[in-house]
This record gives structure tokens, sequence and C-alpha cells, in this order.
């Protein structure tokens, strides 16, 4: 099968990395795979890396929706024949897929926001979810709170295939690696770490840590925080921790390339987001190393992590909460390690890579056999998911 993916990122965030991780676990034999990209993205050395085609167009960089690109990616069309187009957002791209005639379109929704009151009307969710359908034969949401969105727009469950976001496993750090790390950030060897890898954008709630650091930070003197990425709001965070006195006790990695490192040293892993969130990368890369986490409770975040199995869970935006959530769980050994425990379990069976492949790979044979009958007699289309 001929597969042709379209994502307009030029930078790489949550969705470029997805695809990455995903054609690395990718059965290449039975599917060929080709990708479409803005010319210039940062993407395309990691796609290439990994032996996976690349076109690129002048367009659509960074931005869903530009008319002037249809001519281009139905050129690509025209050159690669492919049997199935997947697209990660991209408006532009699923329009001119269905204006070609791509035997099979898909589109994946990354994210889970509020729907605005039009759209939830009876009127704009019959025209939004008639647009969606029509576009594509199927949606992937990568989490519960995505189909719950795509729902809430409109369209029907039928056509909505849920699977999880799922990542390869960080690698476990050696104790002399894991003291070197802690040392460079000036963090002392006996400190309790407690870190958050987001994007620094409004969204991500890094407010609602730095707020819960300043209650922990009254409680005992072994608490440390780690803010790794990068985003608009850097100087602001870290002018807040200048002005409360919260510098001494606070540390700012910048965008990293490799996170493990700093979630070796982590002892919990925090998600504040109070904005878009579905299935959290940095949740599932925290629980490949038995990380427990304390999340809030928007988005897919209480399914990630199940409140007194995995973690806790905390209502959103309550900083003061949140303090005692952590407090809780780092002061209880017991309950502390239970959570580690079910935390790796959950990587293990369901929010890993590998996972991830099996399952898209299995909607792509479904939807190939749906419209070939006839290919279902060479043993393709048994599926897991479903529909």
């Amino acid at each position: 099968m001929r597969v042709l993916e379209a994502i307009s990122d030029t930078n790489i965030g949550g969705a470029g990395i997805l695809l990455v991780t995903r054609l690395k676990h990718w059965n290449h034999s039975e599917f060929q795979v080709a990708v479409i990209l803005p010319r210039g993205s940062a993407l395309k050395k990691r796609l290439t890396d990994i032996g996976v085609e690349v076109f690129e167009i002048d367009g659509c960089r960074d931005r869903s929706w530009e008319w002037r690109a249809i001519p281009q990616y139905v050129r690509i069309f025209k050159q690669w024949k492919p049997d199935l187009i997947h697209c990660h957002g991209c408006l532009t791209c699923r329009v001119a897929a269905m204006l070609w005639g791509i035997p099979i379109r898909l589109y994946t929704r990354h994210c889970a926001y509020p729907i605005p009151p039009w759209q939830r009307s009876a009127v704009g969710k019959a025209l939004v979810g008639t647009i969606q359908e029509l576009l594509s034969h199927r949606i992937i949401a990568v989490a519960e709170a995505a189909k719950e969105n795509l729902v809430e727009m409109g369209v029907r469950e039928k056509k909505i295939a849920v699977i999880i976001n799922g990542v390869e496993g960080l690698p476990e750090q050696s104790l002399e690696e894991r003291s070197r790390m802690r040392k460079a950030l000036e963090i002392p060897q006996d400190a309790t770490v407690i870190g958050i890898c987001a994007r620094l954008e409004p969204c991500k709630g890094h407010m609602d840590f730095l707020r819960a650091a300043e209650h922990l930070m009254g409680r005992s003197d072994r608490y440390y925080f780690l803010i790794v990425g990068d985003g608009s709001l850097s100087d602001t965070l870290r002018r807040y921790c200048r002005q409360k006195k919260l510098d001494e006790r606070v540390r700012f990695t910048g965008f990293a390339e490799d996170v493990s490192p700093y979630f070796n040293i982590m002892n919990l892993n925090v998600n504040c987001s109070v904005g878009t969130e579905t299935s959290s990368l940095a949740l599932s890369e925290g629980m490949s190393l038995g990380l427990p986490a304390v999340v809030s409770d928007y988005g897919g975040n209480p399914y990630m992590v199940r409140d007194g199995e995995n973690g806790l869970v905390y209502p959103v935006g309550r900083a003061e909460l949140l303090a005692d959530a952590i407090h809780r769980l780092i002061q209880d050994s017991a309950l502390y390690d239970a959570m580690s425990q079910k935390a790796y379990e959950r990587f293990r069976t369901e929010l890993n890579a590998k996972q991830m492949a099996e399952r898209t790979q299995d909607l792509y044979r479904k939807l190939y056999v749906e419209r070939n009958p006839s290919k279902s007699e060479n043993g393709i289309g048994n599926t897991k998911i479903n529909q």
C-alpha cells in the first residue's frame, strides 16, 4: 500500500515527533511511505535519517490552510499515486486530496480545546461535521478528549478511531550520570526534583507550577523544580521566579533535543495544562522510567494518569491543590512505589510506539479492504481497531 503523510510543521513539535516515532516502527515491506513537508522543515532530516522519502512544498508553513498550495499537493499526488493520504492538521492537503480523489483519506486530530458556541449549535454541528467527513474517510483522535471534541463538532462516532499517542522508552541512566546532571544544574544529590516538560506557552499552565513551587518551598528545603522546554513565556516565567525569589530552587533548561537526562533526575512528573491537551508525550516518556505524575484534570490528562493508580489528578488551575498532591505523593513512599510500578506498566502495555504503529497499520488495512473487498482474499484486513 502506498501511503502519503502530510504535515505543515516547520519546527519539531509533538505531531512531528509522533510521526517520526511511528515510522521508525513501521512495516515498510507492507507500506511504502512518503511525507510531504513545507520546504526547510526541521523534520526533514529526522525522516530521511530513518529512510523515509520526503517531498517539499513552498507553502503551508505552520499554516493549515493556504489555497495557493493546493496545486503543489496535487502535483505530488500525480507523481506518487498514493492509495492513502494521512494528514496531520493540514486542511489544504485534505481539500487537495478530496478534489483529486485519493481513494482513502485520513486526518489525525492532535489537540482538544473548547469548541466555540456556534460550532456546538445544531446548524454548526451539521455544517462542520459534514465537511470533516467529506474531507476524511476516518479521523484519528489521539485521545478520548480529542474524540469528544470531534463529536461535539458534529462528527459521527463511527467515523472516529482513537489511537493513543505512543513513545519510545527513555534510556535509564546510571547513578553516576544522574549525579553529574544534578551537579551541572546545581541541584543537591539528595534533593527531590519535581519536573515539567512542555512548551512554555500559556496553555501549559507553568504559572500554576511555579505557584505550587512557592507552596512547597515553604514546606521543605529539599524540593527543587525543573522546567524543560522553551517558548513565548520564557522571560515572563524567569522574571516571576526572580520576583518571588524562587530562582534558588527552580531550574530552566531551555529547549532540549534529548530530554532523557532531565527525566532521569526527576522524582515526579507534572502536567499543569489549562488549554489544549490530549495524550501528553512527556507523561508517557516519564512512565517509561516509572515516574508517577501529578496532572490537571484538563483534556486527556485523566486518561493518561488514573487518579490513585499511576499518579494523582488535581482540579485545573488550583495550584495549592497541585502542591498538596505533590507533597502527599512524595511523603508516602509506599504509595509512590506502587504508582511507579503502575506507571511503567501503562507504558509497557499501552503507551509505547510499537502499539501506536500497529494500531495505525491495522486501521490502514481495514480501510483499504473496505474499498478493495477482493484484497481480503489475500489475508489483508483483520484488524484490532473497533470503529
